[in-house]
């Protein structure tokens, strides 16, 4: 099998008149060192590191892979033969006993990585401190003293109201906040003595340290109607409207103690950009995605990136600009939006327009009501992506199959490894193949989705036994990828490198006996 060896290295492409404040993304690896106790003529070396971006500065912290839930599948034939991780030195750990050349699955709990590599790199990207210390809250209570709010929005009808999000700039932390007991009143303009709970968009809450300098951003979200949609309906995006910088302070989250929020809000900064977004570009795939699926929402955001965008969109903190568009609307939108920036110039921004396609009919699984989805993205530097038309980097895969069988017809497949198959997309150059097996959950609960990211020349998967549950519901999500990612060497910190391109397509459910 040949690996596709896709550059890391991405040529400027500035826009004409808007010119480059900074350079592409570039990302380097240094291959691992050779390890005596894991030599690459025989076993595969897994390694990780942390790294923490802070400004021009990377600095990789190494991970301990020893309790991580990894296995390694080498592919022979329609079967596996298994290894199990070694603990070496390092932290890193050794699958022994591979054939030299082996095409294997490195398995990470439910996330499947095809590759040949005699060094994997499971890294992964962090903003902020190297020195961050990570608490094991998620959540954390607040209490609210802050004035200078624009007159507060009630939440009617859900999502058009006003909406506080806390960001830090020095350590990974972006927040929203809700009001479990009180809420402002409609028109207020301070929020004083009233409870609220942070929950965290980035898992564990780190510890803010004010000696080190870490300080958090409060945002005012609002929505902004301005004009009208292609179809007729109101343009409505939300934004920043105000914004408090409060000076550096100290908290350690354990789930009890109040995270105090005090301060003035002010006016933000105004910014501007310019999209022409071909909506209908979008939407003329709605049945490459699925023959059966129907216009659920298109989604505009602008993203900001703390220290610049030189590694990428490493440290995406909260939002600035999100534009909503209902589904069916497939016009041209060509026009000058406003937005509020809280961030100093040298923050990156990142755009990204996505449409979502949902099934027209929902799958009712014990309590529970779904509808499969897909999504055709595109993201990159807000200036290179509003420097011309906004239209998909490449299209669904085609001709999606289940065990031979068309795969938009509903059907109980007859073991647990069903072989899934497709076509290459119409239009657009693969990178790589995502297939996401998603459970349908009869209850409220996390469902796992097992995913198998795969070469360009790879068009089929079968997952190996015990990937999937017997007796179960699921549906089949393949996402062609033609981004700078590299899934069978560096999946995680390739995976912030822009741009992006992804189109899906799925399958109607299926169970298994």
């Amino acid at each position: 099998m040949s690996l596709r060896r896709l550059s890391l290295l991405l040529l400027p492409t500035c826009a004409m008149g808007l010119g480059c404040s900074e350079p592409e993304p570039t990302v380097s690896f240094e291959r691992p060192a050779e390890n005596p106790e894991c030599p690459a003529s025989s076993a595969v070396l897994v390694k990780a590191d942390t790294r923490f971006h802070s400004g021009a500065s990377v600095t990789a912290i190494p991970q301990d892979l020893s309790g991580r839930d990894l296995e390694l599948l080498i592919l022979q034939g329609s079967g596996f033969e298994r290894r199990t991780a070694v603990p070496v030195s390092g932290g890193s750990v050794c699958f022994r006993d591979v054939p030299e050349g082996a095409d294997y699955y490195l398995r990470s709990d439910t996330t499947y990585y095809l590759g040949q590599t005699r060094r994997f790199n499971l890294s992964v990207n962090r903003n902020g401190r190297p020195d961050t210390v990570t608490s094991a809250a998620t959540q954390t209570p607040v209490r609210l003293d802050l004035t200078g709010l624009q007159p507060w929005r009630a939440d009617a009808p859900p999502g058009a109201g006003s909406r506080l999000q806390v960001v830090s700039g020095e350590v990974a932390l972006t927040a929203n906040l809700a009001f479990p007991t009180v809420a402002p009143m409609a028109g207020a303009t301070q929020a004083q003595g009233l409870d609220a709970l942070a929950s965290s968009l980035d898992g564990r809450l780190p510890i803010l340290e004010g000696d080190k300098g870490d300080r958090l951003y409060v945002h005012q979200l609002d929505m902004v109607e301005d004009g009208r949609l292609p179809g007729g309906a109101p343009l409505q995006y939300r934004t920043v409207v105000g914004s408090l910088h409060a000076p550096a302070g100290s908290f350690t989250p354990d789930g009890d103690a109040a995270l105090v929020l005090s301060g003035a809000l002010q006016p933000v900064r105004q910014a501007s950009f310019s999209p022409q977004w071909a909506l209908s570009e979008f939407t003329r795939w709605r049945a490459a995605v699925n023959p059966d699926a129907e216009a659920r929402v298109a989604r505009f955001d602008v993203l900001p990136v703390s220290f610049g965008l030189t590694a990428g969109r490493v440290g995406e903190q909260g939002e600035l600009f999100t534009l909503l568009v209902p589904g069916g609307e497939d016009g041209d939108i060509a026009r000058r939006f406003t937005y509020g920036n809280p961030y100093p110039g040298t923050w990156g921004l990142v755009g990204s327009a996505s449409y979502t396609f949902v099934a027209s009919t929902p799958v009712v699984v014990g309590n529970q009501t779904y509808r499969p989805s897909g999504t055709v993205l595109v993201m990159n530097r807000l200036s290179t992506l509003t420097s011309d038309t906004i239209v998909p980097g490449i299209t669904p895969p085609r001709l999606l199959r289940i065990d031979g069988a068309d795969a938009a017809t509903v059907r109980a497949v007859t073991s647990t490894q069903p072989v899934v198959s497709w076509r290459d997309p119409f239009s657009g150059m693969v990178g790589s193949y995502q297939v996401e097996f998603i459970k349908l959950g009869a209850e409220a609960t996390d469902s796992p989705t097992v995913s198998f990211y795969v070469t360009s020349d790879r068009l089929r998967v079968s997952p190996p036994p015990g990937a999937l549950e017997a007796g179960s519901t699921y549906y089949v999500r393949v996402t062609a990828d033609s981004s700078p990612f590299t899934p069978w060497q560096a999946p995680e910190t390739t995976a912030d490198i822009l741009p992006i391109f992804k189109a899906a397509t799925f399958s109607a459910a299926f169970t298994t006996p």
